[in-house]
């Protein structure tokens, strides 16, 4: 049987339509043209790439051609991420730090004169507003939900026990605890909604395609002759 004859018969099957040949014989050239079964391969796998783009979904292929794994190559860090990286834990430490600082000296440039309180109220003031800005950039665009979540899970937790010792000590009302309220149900929403997303960035689930995304043709294919998709280094491409 001739190439071209197999391939489009093979090309046919893929696609679920009628195969011109029969397959018998399709299948016997297959298992005796090296070229053919290369060209079967990577052929499923363009059409398994289309139907997942377009939502359809299709056979897992992986074990056809295990070779094919050790070509896709990591994504390589960026050079500059390990420095970023150390330098903002340091930065996080110093900030652990003055928080301990602070809770054990009840000072730290505080004070306790009208000056002091107003800016204390108004840093309270610009941390809540910035819990509400996060809160609608995560509602948004969900890939921020993840760090979202960590933030208000660890404030929530941190507050949450301050909020017990200052409420049996009666220097908080229930007024105020009231006002904490938004923020816990924010941390469990974030959390929910990380979750949801399994972080695929814009709402869509890990290994799932959106399916309004414009269907790319791989660089190595092109349409055959009964609009199958052939690769480009076929010879009835």
């Amino acid at each position: 049987m001739n190439c071209d004859v197999a391939r489009e018969a093979l090309s046919a099957r893929i696609d679920g339509e009628r195969e011109p040949v029969p397959a018998a014989r399709v299948d016997e050239h297959l298992a005796g043209c090296a070229d053919c079964t290369d060209w079967h391969i990577r052929a499923r796998r363009q059409a398994e790439l289309l139907r997942g783009l377009v939502g359809r979904g299709g056979p897992a292929l992986t074990a056809l051609n295990p070779d094919d794994d050790d070509r896709a190559a990591p994504a390589r860090p960026s050079r500059r991420e390990p420095a970023l990286r150390i330098a903002l834990g340091v930065v996080g430490v110093t900030q652990i730090g003055l928080a301990g600082l602070q809770a054990g000296t009840g000072d730290l440039g505080i004070g306790h004169g009208a000056g002091h309180g107003a800016h204390l109220l108004n840093e309270s003031t610009a941390w809540t507003l910035a819990l509400g800005v996060a809160m609608l950039a995560a509602a948004l665009r969900p890939v921020a939900a993840a760090g979202l979540a960590v933030v208000l899970a660890a404030f929530t937790v941190v507050l949450g026990g301050y909020v017990v010792a200052d409420a049996i000590g009666g220097a908080v009302t229930p007024t105020r605890v009231l006002s904490h309220l938004p923020v816990l149900i924010a941390a469990v929403l974030a959390v929910l909604l990380w979750r949801s997303t399994g972080h695929g960035g814009s709402g869509t689930p890990v290994g799932a395609q959106d399916s309004s995304a414009p269907v790319v043709v791989p660089d190595r294919a092109s349409p055959g002759r009964r609009r199958h998709l052939w690769p480009t280094d076929g010879s009835a491409a």
